[in-house]
C-alpha cells in the first residue's frame, strides 16, 4: 500500500497532499503547482479564487462521513505553538499539554502553548488510497455537486 498524505505547514502558508513521494499536488500563498518526482510543473492559471459555498449541506449522512473519514486518518507527525490573548486560559492549556505529553509515549504529537502570542503548526496525516476513495465516492463527491446545485444520484 503507498499512503496519501496530507501535509500542512502554517509557516510557510502551504498545503499539499501526496500519492508516495512521486506525485502530488501544493498550494503555496495562492499558486498551485504539480509535483511529479520531486519536480514541480506550475498550473498555468496562476492564482486560484476559491469561494465559500453560498449553502453549506450538513445532513446526517455527510456529518457521519466526515467522522468516519477522520477516524481512518492516522497521524505520521504534528508539532506547533499556539497562544491566546487571555494569559489564563494559556496556563490551562500549558496544564492540560504536559498532562496529555506524559500520555504520548510515542511522542508523534509536539504541540507546546506559549505566552508570546507566537502561533503556528505543521504535520502530517495518512491514510491508504482505498479509504479516500471510498470516502470520495461515498460522500465527498455528492456533497460537493449538492453545494453547486446539481442532483445527487439515487441507487
Amino acid at each position: 500500500m503507498i499512503p496519501v498524505s496530507f501535509k500542512w505547514n502554517t509557516q510557510n502558508k502551504s498545503i499539499s497532499i501526496q500519492w508516495g513521494g512521486g506525485i502530488g499536488a501544493e498550494w503555496r500563498e495562492g499558486r498551485v503547482s504539480l509535483k511529479i518526482l520531486g519536480g514541480t510543473v506550475p498550473f498555468p492559471i496562476g492564482r486560484v479564487r476559491v469561494e465559500p459555498p453560498r449553502r453549506f449541506p450538513i445532513r446526517w449522512v455527510y456529518l457521519k462521513g466526515m467522522f468516519s473519514f477522520i477516524t481512518d486518518w492516522r497521524i505520521k507527525k504534528i508539532e506547533g505553538t499556539i497562544s491566546f490573548q487571555d494569559p489564563m486560559i494559556n496556563g490551562v492549556l500549558y496544564g492540560w499539554a504536559n498532562v496529555v505529553r506524559s500520555w504520548n509515549p510515542d511522542q508523534k504529537i509536539h504541540l507546546s502553548v506559549n505566552f508570546l502570542g507566537e502561533n503556528w503548526c505543521k504535520g502530517e496525516i495518512f491514510t491508504s488510497p482505498r479509504a479516500l476513495f471510498f470516502h470520495l465516492r461515498k460522500w465527498i463527491l455528492p456533497m460537493f455537486r449538492e453545494i453547486r446545485g446539481r442532483k445527487i444520484k439515487r441507487r
